[in-house]
């Protein structure tokens, strides 16, 4: 009976502390320059209430008595004295030792967690590593929000999750360094540790975790590192918006009511790695059978942020971006009312591989991918705090930091770039026939045609000219197809459009070649999964998505394709005189080679196309690239296909031009093809609204020869068709392109539902309404589905 009375007694407590969180709020003291205990419950697998019971071993009287000893005082002790106002009391804030000071700003730590809080030293705005909780927070989350650190790991199955202070056998210790400090992280149980370091700079802070800080010395490895996941999080009705870098970016706003969401925003910086078969595929029956997901845009530079209530953070991360998330969480999501953003550094992927008949089987990377990770926080407030603020930091950086250089003014007129296609193989029931769709004389006579309508500056691209056309031998580039005129012809018309001031540029392919090529061996130039086989990289169905088995390429390894390939041809193109080569694939793709032989992370590859890429500008003259990722900037001459658009995710409001304003005035970029626009209308004002560039992708003979090939994207491209139309286009833009040409955009702003105003460097506004009737502002018209322009060059 009295053992029945004791289990009642445990049972009813349990029941009072799930009922009344906030009396088991408070964690146990482990503040340090010396290890101490981290945490209080017991495992990763504890529920609510055994965390909850383990926490409570403290009450409100003790934690307010331990905060009013602090060495310095709480920032918003009006919110913590809620009591006298009747509002909901908040802890106070606990980043309240100084670890670092300058001219601009002082750091304050955690000593339990390690978490951070920066003050403004003139405005007194502060940026805090975890928000002020409600004392009504569930003891789990406010552990969770309160940890400088998530982690993954695993022990060869599955990915758990934890934090510091979920264990209390975890221990955490602080030492100073030069301009803040080092926090380690030991994981007791699972016997893994590393270390943050803070270093306060002059407009913000970095944070370091150093490659030899990472210690695996049992049987769990680590799967990834999330850094300050709840930096300056907001809550739900705070005042403005997580920043994503989602295509051209994305605004995640700030709701009280929103739809339930199960998830939020996790990608991988410069897109899926196709090295990896479930990174790059939705559903995988087989391993012959595919499906890739649903269209969505790339992150193109790696960079995230939020801003609330006046004072907002930019994320930049300087080292182990090619192998790193970005998340974005909306409010909601495990019952936390806050939104929030942060980069997740990930150290082993995993994948699935096929053994026999087994099925799927998982499968993670043995050695962690090697390199310090970094991030660079710049702080923002008052009118900065915006995406607008946000982009011209990461331009200001990208040229302070990355050297790269504006763009010299052209001085010539607003460019066209037009991509024309030479030549392609007709698959017949016997052998194959070339199908010749532009040869260089008839380019000859597409730039004439442009001229005679008034449009002389234009930036042509030709593809297919090699032997065999578009999928011929592949990454070999020569000899010139001779159907289409032969290296002769091919050098006569970049002498000829140089006289004109056209610009020739090459499409090269040094990345993915078609499975026929007699230009690549599968057994030494393909890259490799984690299954040891050559990655295949096939078509894949535009309706179902399923991938098309007919159509196989393979991605090349990098180092090799480019010494026996692309070093070997450079004479060549520099005997053309032509004005550079368009790399297809090295702007919109990046993967790793995981061959035991040549092991190559995407870092790697990254590295390597970039010191081509700068060889080819050294001894041909120029080089672009495709949709323009971060590591190609400063390195490329043009971009073409930028992104001008998000993925419009549910949880995202609202599309931006993030990525213009940082790079515009730094690089020139263009639009999508006029002639393959999906939405005509709404395609050009956006191309408007974001300062890009003109395109089309023609031929000079009709679409309909194209049946039966490889090339299916060019569904009408007759230059005849459509040069009316382009001419039209241009004419009503060209005063607009004039006034803005080189110029970087100062402001992006929405002035009514649809209508958007871009203000460049010089004065130039350009007004977009995308709604069905006219709008007038500032005394301008502004016609439905139209746009104007005011203070043109001024």
């Amino acid at each position: 009976m009295r053992k029945q009375r004791k289990w009642l007694i445990m049972a009813a407590l349990l029941l009072v502390v799930s009922i009344f969180p906030h009396f088991g709020a408070a964690e146990g003291d482990n503040r340090v320059l010396a290890e101490q205990d981290a945490g209080h419950a017991d495992a990763e697998t504890s529920t609510d209430s055994e965390e909850t019971a383990a926490a409570g071993s403290e009450t409100e009287e003790q934690l307010a008595e331990e905060s009013s000893q602090e060495e310095a005082p709480a920032a918003d002790t009006t919110a913590a004295e809620g009591e006298e106002t009747g509002e909901v009391k908040l802890y106070p804030v606990s980043a309240v030792k100084e670890i670092a000071s300058n001219e601009n700003l002082t750091m304050y730590i955690d000593e339990k967690t390690g978490n951070i809080r920066l003050v403004d030293n003139k405005t007194k705005k502060e940026w805090l590593g975890t928000p002020q909780l409600p004392r009504t927070t569930m003891p789990n989350n406010k552990k969770f929000m309160d940890s400088a650190a998530h982690i993954k790991y695993t022990e060869g199955v599955d990915t758990v999750q934890t934090y510091l202070s979920k264990e209390k056998e975890n221990k955490l210790a602080i030492e100073a360094i030069d301009g803040g400090a080092r926090v380690t992280f030991t994981y007791t149980k699972e016997k893994l540790e590393f270390a943050m370091e803070y270093r306060l700079l002059a407009d913000g802070f970095e944070v370091t975790i150093p490659e030899n800080s990472i210690k695996e010395t049992g049987s769990a490895r680590f799967i990834s590192i999330e850094p300050l996941p709840f930096w300056n999080a907001a809550a739900k009705t705070d005042e403005g918006a997580l920043f994503l870098p989602d295509g051209s970016g994305a605004l995640m706003h700030y709701k009280e009511t929103h739809p339930l969401y199960f998830a939020g925003y996790s990608e991988m910086i410069y897109g899926a790695d196709p090295a990896y078969l479930s990174r790059t595929n939705e559903n995988i029956i087989e391993e012959i059978w595919r499906q890739s997901p649903a269209p969505k845009e790339r992150i193109a530079l790696p960079v995230f942020g939020n801003y609330r209530n006046g004072i907002g953070s930019l994320g930049i991360v300087t080292k182990g971006q090619y192998d790193a998330k970005v998340n974005g969480t909306p409010s909601g999501i495990r019952a936390i009312d806050y939104y929030r953003t942060s980069t997740e550094f990930v150290y082993r992927w995993d994948d699935i591989i096929f053994i026999g008949t087994s099925g799927q089987i998982p499968f993670f990377q043995g050695e962690w991918i090697k390199g310090d990770r970094q991030l660079r926080y710049v702080l923002l407030q008052d009118e900065k705090a915006d995406y607008v603020g946000m982009a011209q930091a990461y331009g200001a950086y990208l040229q302070d930091e990355q050297g790269v250089k504006p763009a010299a003014p052209s001085g010539s007129g607003t460019a066209v770039k037009v991509k024309l296609m030479g030549g392609i193989l007709r698959d017949e029931v016997l052998g194959d026939t070339f199908i010749s769709m532009t040869t260089f004389d008839e380019a000859r006579e597409i730039i004439d045609a442009f001229e005679q309508k008034g449009i002389g500056n234009l930036e042509l691209t030709f593809s297919g000219w090699s032997e065999d056309g578009l999928y011929g031998d592949q990454p070999d580039h020569f000899p010139v197809e001779k159907k289409l005129g032969g290296a002769k012809n091919l050098k006569e018309l970049a002498a000829y459009a140089a006289g004109k001031g056209v610009k020739l540029y090459l499409e090269a392919n040094y990345a993915r070649a078609y499975s026929e090529s007699d230009g690549m061996k599968k057994s030494k130039d393909a890259v490799r999964g984690m299954n040891r086989e050559a990655v295949e990289s096939p078509d894949y169905f535009i309706g179902s998505r399923w991938n098309d088995d007919s159509r196989m390429f393979y991605w090349m390894k990098p180092e090799r394709v480019i010494a026996g390939h692309l070093n070997k041809e450079l004479d060549d193109y520099k005997k053309l005189g032509i004005s550079g080569v368009h790399f297809a694939y090295w702007g919109d793709t990046l993967y790793s080679d995981l061959d035991k032989k040549s092991l190559l992370s995407r870092d790697e590859t990254a590295t390597a196309w970039v010191r081509a890429t700068d060889a080819v500008r050294e001894t041909v003259g120029g080089a672009t690239v495709d949709y323009g990722f971060g590591y190609m900037l400063g390195h490329v001459d043009s971009i073409a296909g930028a992104p001008l658009d998000s993925s419009h995710f549910i949880y995202n409001d609202e599309t931006v031009p993030f990525y213009q304003i940082a790079v515009r005035g730094l690089v020139s970029y263009s639009a999508g093809a006029l002639n393959l626009r999906d939405d005509s209308k709404n395609e050009m004002l956006r191309m408007v609204e974001y300062g890009a560039l003109p395109s089309l992708e023609l031929t000079y003979e009709s679409t309909s020869k194209l049946q039966r090939t490889m090339e299916d994207r060019l569904w009408s491209s007759e230059y005849k068709l459509w040069i009316e139309l382009a001419v039209q286009e241009y004419e009503s833009l060209e005063p607009i392109y004039a006034a803005i040409s080189g110029q970087a955009i100062r402001d992006h702003e929405k002035l009514e539902e649809e209508v958007y105003r871009t203000t460049y460097a010089n004065g130039t506004k350009v007004i977009v309404n995308y709604g069905e009737s006219a709008a007038t502002i500032e005394g301008t018209t502004v016609p439905a589905a139209g746009y104007a322009m005011q203070n043109g060059g001024k």
